[in-house]
């Protein structure tokens, strides 16, 4: 499913059955059109109709971006950028109770054929790009032929691969053509960015290049200012012509959006402790436990707040290059995730606020794999195993899912680990390093953020013990993302964010294709043929269960692979603002405190007033 949202849980109880849509239908679900919650006509349940438009939100942004072109290859665009300039066809919810479904946004109606092998979108009459001109069938075309371009991130070719055709049946309707019988296709062809033809279609002009200083799409804000490496403002459009749709009731309240970018993340919190920005989630343990305490929170000045989610996990870790001929070995792989102690870590950095990861879909009690493999699970895997003997390792079938090492102390996992190195064929130099011929076991960890130095440390020390030279080195996000980019590193820090519905998404992570595909997101570069077929077994699954099962079964095989050092999670968000915004009764836990701020929560005009006038006096404000 979506490259935006992933990390959470559910439990889903419904049946999974074919998408469908009637004639006409207002949106898309799933799991058929029962599945759709809410009636056309009705804004969501975490959107506060009667909220007050106005005021302005600072936010910030750690490091610099270089361009304004949303889906380029090269270059890194701005926060906010995807979602406030640009518009897809439809519009995910983000609601609990909807694992998987759309409304229309670009698109007032959708049919889907009985086949599910094609869908109709009929385009809103009132679309328009943020210049005045009309949204029409031939820009979706247009939108959709753009991807083929050789500067067009390679993820969206993964991702919407299995779209065959693209045709204007009318000015304002479009038909798509699906090339295989894929449960979320239909879902996904509405999650492409529409840009408009007549802006990004001249002749003679480089998409990748030539489009990085501007951007016209058809969202509630336009960009007003920037300068690169240092800010960027949105300005909300009034006469946006989505604003008065049922699903955008109450939502984008702010008049003006900025992100401020900041190269240095003490620099970034003293600044917002300062009140130079308003609001951020807060990633740091260290940060969340000492800092935001003082007498601004007592006064009430600023808000600090844990709001529990129930999103899905993923996984976060050491993510290994396997490009490097230095980790082609599982066992050595093995060896090197035994030299994370998660235990010591967590006690003495983290201030015991994470939970260990285990497998790419945790905390999710129906995704998540138990025990040992059975039923269609174990079915799937045996199958593989005989196809591809090679490639599955036969303690998918001996050991449940678990990071490496998991809850044993770290002397027994490194002297597991110099066992593992032993029988590799890696000796103990007398420098302390261990080689294996001419090459020594040495390696270099990339970092976009130095406050990772104080987490990569430890296991640094851990794996000289074990005979292994681990450099680390900090990087700026453009230098950082061009490295990613062409596979240029031999660790780096990353995380898989999953959805409740995964799908095509995972060609782009795990693929053997995405491994020789520049730009993907398959940073491990693993190329594995049954990790390849149960990918596209959960793509084809037409029903929940049997999707759940290629899920559990590719969840396996990818922890036995140990291509990564799994990290932790938190099941909930840790965030700090300025009081001066009011936010809807219901928080959209699926969708992440800072899409709530920006699409759903509203500033408070009377509030900010108070604010002011206590802070002027250095008293409490007032209820």
């Amino acid at each position: 499913m979506k490259w935006l949202s992933a990390f959470g849980c559910i439990l889903i109880l419904l049946t999974f059955n074919p998408v469908q849509a009637a004639p006409g239908s207002h949106g898309l679900s799933l799991y058929g059109p029962e599945g759709l919650k809410f009636g056309p006509d009705e804004p969501y349940p975490y959107a506060n109709p009667d909220a007050p438009k106005g005021g302005r939100l600072v936010l910030a942004e750690m490091g610099a971006f270089t361009k304004l072109n949303p889906v380029s290859l090269k270059g890194v665009a701005p926060q906010g950028l995807g979602n406030l300039v640009f518009q897809s066809p439809m519009d995910s919810s983000a609601a609990e109770e909807e694992p998987f479904s759309q409304y229309g946004s670009l698109v007032e109606t959708v049919e889907l054929a009985a086949d599910r092998m094609s869908m109709i979108y009929h385009i809103h009459p009132k679309a328009r790009f943020s210049d005045g001109h009309p949204v029409t069938a031939e820009d979706f075309v247009f939108s959709w032929e753009l991807i083929q371009d050789p500067e067009y991130h390679p993820f969206y070719k993964q991702y919407f691969k299995d779209i065959t055709k693209a045709e204007a049946l009318d000015e304002r309707s479009v038909k798509y053509t699906f090339g295989i019988l894929n449960q979320e296709l239909p879902l996904i062809t509405g999650q492409m960015v529409i840009f408009p033809k007549h802006i990004y279609g001249v002749k003679g002009k480089s998409f990748g290049s030539d489009f990085d200083e501007m951007a016209v799409g058809s969202g509630p804000y336009v960009i007003e200012k920037y300068e690169f490496g240092k800010y960027i403002t949105f300005k909300r459009d009034p006469d946006w012509w989505g604003k008065d749709l049922p699903k955008n009731r109450g939502r984008y309240n702010m008049d003006e959006v900025t992100w401020r970018v900041y190269l240095d993340p003490v620099a970034m919190r003293e600044a917002l402790k300062g009140g130079e920005y308003d609001a951020d989630q807060i990633n740091s343990s260290r940060d969340w436990a000492l800092d935001y305490k003082g007498d601004f929170v007592q006064k009430g000045y600023y808000i600090r707040k844990e709001i529990p989610h129930t999103r899905v996990a993923g996984m976060q870790g050491f993510v290994f290059n396997t490009r490097n001929p230095l980790f082609k070995d599982r066992k050595v792989r093995a060896a090197l995730a035994l030299a994370f102690d998660f235990e010591w870590s967590n006690s003495n950095l983290f201030y015991n606020q994470y939970t260990r990861q285990e497998c790419f879909f945790d905390n999710n009690p129906e995704m998540k794999p138990q025990g040992l493999p059975k039923g269609k699970v174990k079915k799937l895997l045996l199958d593989l195993k005989k196809k591809y003997p090679q490639y599955v390792p036969k303690t998918v079938f001996t050991k449940p899912v678990g990071a490496p090492g998991e809850g044993q102390p770290v002397a027994e996992n490194l002297a597991l680990a110099n066992k593992l190195l032993d029988s590799a064929g890696w000796k103990m130099g007398a420098d302390g390093i261990r080689t294996q011929g001419d090459q020594k076991m040495q390696f270099e960890i990339i970092l976009v953020s130095p406050q990772f130095e104080r987490i990569v440390e430890p296991y640094k020390t851990n794996l000289k013990k074990i005979g292994v030279d681990l450099k680390m080195k900090v990087v700026q996000v453009a230098q950082y993302e061009e490295r990613l980019r062409e596979f240029k590193f031999d660790m780096i820090v990353t995380g898989y964010g999953q959805s409740r519905s995964p799908g095509n998404e995972q060609r782009a992570m795990w693929s053997s294709e995405a491994a020789e595909q520049p730009g993907s997101r398959n940073y491990s570069g693993i190329k594995n043929p049954a990790v390849d077929e149960l990918i596209e077994t959960l793509i084809a699954a037409t029903n929940r269960e049997d999707l759940v099962a290629a899920i559990q079964a590719l969840d396996r095989l990818l922890v036995h692979q140990f291509i990564m050092v799994p990290h932790w999670y938190i099941a909930y968000d840790r965030v700090v603002y300025w009081n001066k915004f009011k936010s809807p009764k219901q928080y959209a836990s699926q969708a992440g405190f800072l899409t709530n701020l920006l699409e759903w929560w509203w500033y408070d005009k009377e509030q900010a007033e108070k604010l002011k006038q206590a802070m002027k006096k250095g008293a409490a404000i007032t209820p």
